[in-house]
């Protein structure tokens, strides 16, 4: 079989645990990087100037192609006989594909509120510490991973763009979500041996690891729920500032 069609896992198994194909901020990294804001701003400005019929249909289309760029990936690794447990669509950005297709067939405040809160500052770091450093840029999978969180990141920018505003109020809920989801997948992850979302390990991202040498491996997790509290504040609390400020003025 080519590489062409390597996954992550089979790169690993075929060159080592540790290889990279590419490495942080090398010219292969700065290229999406630069990709990604270029699609994600040109998309902005594009959605912000469309009509709301014609937003509506970007919504659907663009969660049919991420969902469909998903399907792919999962047939090729199936096709190619790579699939493992690890293969699953169960990380934080792959739920968020589901989230992206609720949005879409029914709009509404909460599923806006997930992807802006989780699926934006999620498909963010993933493109910023991605976890496929092993595949090479000729690689579907490798090709797949970018394009997939750059349309991730996009969903909940062109939302913003058309006037989506953040409620604080629908965040208990989001954590709800964010919770349930923990609350299924760590069990999950003991029972077949997994490491979706990262929360029963460590050592598989830049950002876990980091916990880890701050927090030690065992108690990681409260890395993760410090980066959280911040990354939510940052998000929540200028549209907060923004909303008191206009009903003082209303007052």
């Amino acid at each position: 079989m080519s590489e062409f069609w390597y996954t992550v896992y089979t790169m690993q198994d075929t060159y080592g645990s540790g290889y990279q194909s590419f490495s942080l901020f090398d010219s292969t990294h700065i290229f999406w990087l630069v990709f990604a804001f270029a699609v994600c701003a040109t998309g902005a400005l594009l959605y912000r100037k469309a009509s709301p019929d014609t937003r509506r249909r970007v919504n659907i289309i663009l969660a049919a192609v991420i969902v469909c760029v998903e399907a792919s990936r999962q047939l090729v690794i199936i096709v190619t006989g790579q699939w493992r447990p690890e293969t699953l669509p169960l990380h934080m950005c792959s739920i968020n594909i589901f989230v992206c297709l609720w949005y879409a067939i029914k709009p509404n405040k909460l599923a806006a509120n997930i992807l802006y809160s989780l699926c934006m500052p999620g498909a963010a770091v993933a493109l910023l510490s991605p976890s496929w450093l092993a595949l090479p840029i000729n690689n579907f999978c490798h090709i797949n991973s970018e394009v997939l969180h750059i349309l991730l990141l996009m969903y909940p920018i062109l939302l913003l763009a058309g006037g989506f505003r953040p409620d604080i109020h629908e965040l208990p809920k989001v954590l709800v979500c964010l919770f349930g989801f923990c609350a299924i997948i760590y069990p999950l992850n003991k029972l077949i041996g997994t490491n979706f979302m990262f929360l029963n390990g460590a050592h598989s991202n830049a950002i876990t690891s980091l916990c880890a040498s701050v927090f030690g491996d065992e108690l990681y997790l409260i890395g993760f729920a410090v980066i959280l509290a911040v990354i939510l504040t940052v998000l929540y609390l200028p549209f907060v500032l923004t909303s008191k400020k206009h009903a003082k003025e209303k007052a």
